[in-house]
């Protein structure tokens, strides 16, 4: 768990220690990037002792890694086995630094999923990929009477809320990317970046790339 950063903030040239809960944390999103600018120097991780070389890491909670594993969702499996996993499936992205492969000289997952309303899910094509969020849950008022009267308000409400568009659908960025025209492998003429050839969501440096050649082709995908 992330515990701290040192922060070096451009615009006063001081160097700040950040605790996690002045970071605004979130899914691919934090302070840093709604308006300070600056680099982080380093990141202290808080982590647990297990109890030996079997200690067991906490329920599996992702498909993927429950699939390769060969185990069900919430199972736990030992951490040692759960980091070699780990360390296959992001090798298999391109996301573990090997320097004889330029995959892996790399911004990163570079792209968000997005969400957009239910009604522009609907004009995408029956393949795209695409997952309904959900409200966040709300209280449900129901009157004072006898038990048949409380039932059908309850009812009520639940049908209610099955016609209710989501909050949101959430969208494939790769599968957005791949549709419209930027393949794996893409780069700009003369560029040093290039989409990596393992899969369109990251950004990845052939030996020669500048920071101006990355947000280049950043520009370009976002706008494709």
């Amino acid at each position: 768990m992330l515990e701290a950063i040192d922060f070096l903030d451009y615009e006063t040239g001081e160097v700040e220690r950040l605790g996690a809960a002045d970071l605004g944390l979130g899914y691919r999103t934090s302070a840093l990037k709604r308006g300070r600018v600056g680099v982080v120097l380093s990141v202290d991780f808080a982590l647990t002792r297990g109890e030996g070389p079997d200690a067991l890491g906490l329920p599996v909670a992702y498909p993927q890694l429950a699939g390769a594993l060969g185990v069900e969702l919430g199972d736990r499996v030992p951490v040692a086995r759960v980091r070699q996993t780990v360390l296959a499936l992001r090798a298999s992205k391109g996301m573990v630094l090997d320097d004889a492969d330029h995959d892996t000289w790399s911004a990163g997952s570079f792209f968000t999923n997005p969400i957009v309303s239910a009604a522009f899910a609907r004009t995408l094509p029956a393949d795209a990929p695409r997952w309904p969020q959900e409200d966040p849950p709300q209280d449900l008022v129901v009157p004072l009477g006898d038990a048949w009267e409380v039932a059908d308000a309850i009812e009520r409400e639940a049908a209610a809320r099955r016609r209710r568009e989501p909050a949101g659908v959430k969208l494939s960025a790769a599968w957005l990317i791949e549709r419209s025209g930027v393949s794996r492998g893409f780069r700009l003429p003369g560029s040093g970046a290039a989409v990596s050839s393992k899969h369109t969501l990251a950004l990845t440096n052939r030996g020669t790339a500048t920071a101006e050649d990355v947000a280049a082709l950043a520009r370009y995908v976002q706008a494709a």
